[in-house]
């Protein structure tokens, strides 16, 4: 058997947490919502859609992978791509952001160290020392 590689961007079955097949703990996960509220919203869906419902989880139990085991990624990575399957237009406006804030950050440092203020700072220091 062939170790599968962790895809944050795909749909998996978590076997982990599964009730039946891992289906509505896969969609919890890969969406970033509870697993209680997709189990409820199944089993709701089953009695006013049984066979589409039915039909729709079977296939999703043979088609989709178990979540390869041993993957453990940091809370903030799993809430940063739960994100990024939600919306990518925000995802890229907040990343633009982002390296906006450390343009900003890169330029103030480069002002001052290239300022009279950083040169008197270190004369302080020796000064110190």
């Amino acid at each position: 058997m062939t170790h599968q590689a962790y895809n944050p961007n795909r749909l998996y079955r978590d076997s982990e947490h599964r009730l039946l097949g891992g289906v509505c703990a896969g969609i919890a996960e890969y969406f970033g919502i509870n697993r209680l509220l997709v189990r409820i919203v199944t089993l709701i869906s089953l009695f006013l859609f049984t066979l589409p419902t039915f039909i729709g989880y079977g296939l999703a139990l043979v088609l989709l992978k178990k979540k390869p085991q041993g993957q453990k990624t940091e809370q903030e990575e799993t809430r940063f791509w739960q994100s990024v399957h939600r919306s990518s237009k925000d995802t890229l406006h907040k990343v633009h952001e982002q390296f906006s804030s450390m343009e900003k950050r890169m330029q103030d440092m480069e002002s001052y160290l290239t300022s009279r203020t950083y040169k008197l700072d270190q004369a302080f220091d020796k000064l110190r020392d």
